[in-house]
């Protein structure tokens, strides 16, 4: 599979420290996966709008990540039309579960986008 047929994946939220612990799963998964830490201050806010009109399908993490984060990217998803999720926690293993109920619970295009909200 080539990386122009690979869902992209954005994980917004999280711990800093485990970037690569996602970048390993979702290429264990076959998603190209992007991480970034949900922190807006300087150009966070514009690495997540960055990071979700990059992406297919997006995740956020709300805990420990800040009310302005997950703001910011749920409205990016919600404007760009991606579908997305949030979760409370999750952790590397349960990444597919999410994508795949991100994607099952995507709107129709023209319908008002609601988030789903999950703890894994």
């Amino acid at each position: 599979m080539s990386n122009h047929e690979r869902t992209r994946v954005a994980v917004i939220g999280g711990l800093s420290r485990a970037g690569e612990l996602w970048s390993r799963a979702g290429a264990a998964l076959g998603f190209a996966l992007e991480h970034h830490d949900g922190r807006t201050r300087g150009r966070g806010s514009h690495d997540i709008i960055a990071a979700v009109r990059r992406a297919d399908v997006i995740v956020i993490i709300t805990d420990p990540n800040s009310h302005g984060g997950v703001a910011v990217a749920r409205r990016a998803a919600i404007l760009a039309s991606r579908p997305h999720v949030l979760v409370k926690r999750l952790r590397p293993d349960g990444l597919a579960a999410v994508v795949a109920e991100a994607i099952a619970t995507a709107p129709a295009a023209g319908r008002d986008a609601r988030s789903p909200v999950r703890s894994a």
